[in-house]
């Protein structure tokens, strides 16, 4: 089974081609790269992917499903995305938005606990999202994005903003995911901050992809 499958995948803003026949795949239970220079197209494929844009032309499917179809709804909480933006409600606590996506989706409250502890959250979890730090915020984007225990993993820049102790943490858990038979796709500018974890690379530049391995 693969995590995802692209075919000849387009995306355009305007006369701008941000994504130009892409075409890959991506085993179930890997972790993979997403390199390219600014502008290369990354971002746009991660929002692709999570069903936040649609493709101009091309097919996707993510978990043997078309994001954009009938089967799309209930497909979601199998798909964790950490975008440039935590997704957090500023007003709320960190707690309280990970507690209210817990009630959303049916998840018992001790897996919030879990992740307040696994990511160095504890001493945070009763401030406002909104006086939090970057690293402290996207340390709870990334609790949000793996509240649901995901299947696909979907990371824009998760170590952006990181300390070297949380991007440890960080490694350490896309580790387990991987262990647990599920799959990421994560794009880094520096990808020297988790040597050795990624199972292969897709590099893209100006919308092409360039390289794809393994």
């Amino acid at each position: 089974m693969n995590a995802i499958e692209l075919s000849r995948l387009e995306k355009r803003f305007g006369s701008v081609r941000a994504l130009d026949r892409v075409t890959a795949s991506l085993p179930q239970g890997t972790i993979t790269l997403l390199a390219g220079s600014n502008g290369a197209g990354k971002t746009t494929l991660l929002r692709i992917l999570a069903s936040l844009t649609r493709p101009t032309r091309g097919t996707v499917r993510v978990l043997e499903v078309d994001p954009f179809g009938r089967e799309g709804a209930a497909w979601r909480s199998h798909v964790g995305y950490l975008g440039q933006e935590a997704g957090l409600y500023g007003e709320l606590r960190v707690r309280e938005n990970l507690e209210f996506c817990a009630k959303v989706h049916g998840i018992k409250p001790r897996r919030v606990d879990a992740l307040l502890h696994e990511l160095g959250l504890e001493a945070v979890a009763d401030q406002r999202a909104s006086t939090l730090s970057l690293g402290y915020l996207r340390r709870a984007g990334l609790a949000r994005a793996q509240l649901t225990e995901p299947s696909l993993l979907l990371l824009d820049e998760p170590w952006n903003g990181l300390d070297a102790e949380a991007s440890q943490q960080l490694s350490q858990q896309l580790r387990r995911h991987r262990q647990a038979g599920r799959s990421a796709l994560v794009a880094a500018h520096n990808p020297d901050a988790a040597q050795g974890l990624f199972d292969g690379v897709l590099r893209l530049e100006r919308g092409h992809l360039v390289e794809s391995h393994p």
